[in-house]
C-alpha cells in the first residue's frame, strides 16, 4: 500500500496530483464543479488536502481528466477509507492543527534533518527530559499535568521512527549549549540520563548527532528547523516534495516550497561541516555524561 503508515502523506500527494491534472487539461475549478455538478469549494477542499475524498469521487474526476491505465490505478491506491485516522489524531485535544500535520508527515517520512539550538530534539529525547519541557510551558499557557502527559506520550510513540521497524534516516545537528542548558530541577541527573540517551541512539545505524561547539564559526542564527523527505512510488514519483517546519511559540510553520527547502537544506549542510563529526560528536557527549 503507497504510503501506509501515513493518511497524511496519502492525502496530501491526493490533493496535489488532482490539481495538477485539473491544470494539466486546462480547467479551472468553476468549469469542473460545473461539469459534474459539484460546488467550487468540493473542488477546492480536495484540491487542499482539506478532505480525503472518496474513491468514487477521485474516480469521477479521474473520468472526467480522461485519466486511465497505470496512472488512475496510482492515484485510486491513494485513496482511504473515512474510517483511516492515524494514531496521532486521537491527540487533537492537546496538539494543534500544524503539529499533527508534521506527525503524520513525519511517519511516512523516510529522511529527517534537523538543526536545534535551543533544546534537545523530540525524537531524542527522554520522557524526564520531554516532561519537563511540557511543564515549561505553564509559563506561556495553562496547562493541566494531564495534557503535560499526553504531549509526552505523543513524543514517545513518535520515537518509533527512528527505533522501530522501517526506521527513517535521522542526522541532527545540535548546538553545543543545548546539552549544557538545564530544565527544571537543578540537580543534574535529568541531564545526565538525558545525554547517555543521545549516546545510545547515535550507534544506531540510521542516526547521526552532531555538536557545534560554541566556539567553532556559526553559519545561522536559525533556533531550529526540521527538513523532512519522502519516499518516492512507481508512476506516481516523490510522493511529496521536502517540507520545512519551524517553531517560534506560539507559531509552527510547515512550508513545502521547493525554493525554502533547499535554502534550508544548504543550511544544514553547512552546519553538518562546521560541526564535530559523528564519532567526536558522540565521544563529547559521553564526556559530558561521564562515560
Amino acid at each position: 500500500m503507497i504510503a501506509e503508515g501515513s493518511p497524511t502523506l496519502r492525502r496530501r500527494k491526493l490533493a496535489a496530483e488532482l490539481r495538477r491534472l485539473r491544470e494539466d487539461a486546462g480547467l479551472n475549478g468553476v468549469q469542473v464543479s460545473k461539469a459534474l455538478r459539484w460546488s467550487t469549494s468540493k473542488i477546492s477542499r480536495m484540491e487542499n488536502g482539506q478532505v480525503a475524498p472518496s474513491a468514487r469521487d477521485v474516480a469521477r474526476l479521474l473520468k472526467h481528466y480522461e485519466i486511465e491505465g497505470d496512472l488512475a490505478a496510482s492515484l485510486l491506491g491513494l485513496v482511504q477509507p473515512d474510517s483511516a485516522k492515524g494514531w496521532w489524531d486521537s491527540y487533537a485535544d492537546v496538539l494543534g492543527e500544524t503539529v499533527l500535520e508534521l506527525i503524520g508527515l513525519e511517519a511516512g517520512a523516510t529522511r529527517i534533518r534537523t538543526w536545534h539550538a535551543v533544546m534537545i530534539p523530540g525524537l531524542l529525547q527522554t520522557r524526564a527530559y520531554a516532561d519537563q519541557i511540557g511543564y515549561n510551558y505553564q509559563s506561556m499557557e495553562i496547562i493541566s499535568p494531564r495534557k503535560v502527559e499526553r504531549r509526552t506520550d505523543v513524543r514517545m510513540r513518535r520515537q518509533r521512527r527512528i527505533a522501530g521497524e522501517n526506521p527513517l534516516v535521522f542526522e541532527a545537528v545540535l548546538d553545543e549549549s543545548v546539552l549544557r542548558r538545564r530544565f527544571g530541577r537543578s540537580d543534574s541527573e535529568l541531564m545526565t540520563q538525558q545525554l547517555r540517551q543521545l549516546v545510545k541512539l547515535s550507534e544506531l545505524p540510521n542516526v547521526s548527532i552532531q555538536i557545534l561547539k560554541l566556539d567553532q564559526s556559526h553559519p545561522t542564527d536559525v533556533n531550529n528547523f526540521i527538513v523532512l523527505s519522502f519516499p518516492s512510488v512507481p508512476v506516481l514519483g516523490p510522493l511529496s516534495s521536502d517540507v520545512v517546519y519551524s517553531e517560534n511559540y506560539p507559531h509552527y510553520t510547515l512550508t513545502e516550497d521547493p525554493e525554502n527547502a533547499y535554502q534550508y537544506s544548504v543550511v544544514f549542510d553547512l552546519l553538518t561541516e562546521a560541526a564535530l563529526d559523528v564519532d567526536a560528536s558522540r565521544d563529547y557527549m559521553a564526556s559530558l555524561a561521564g562515560m
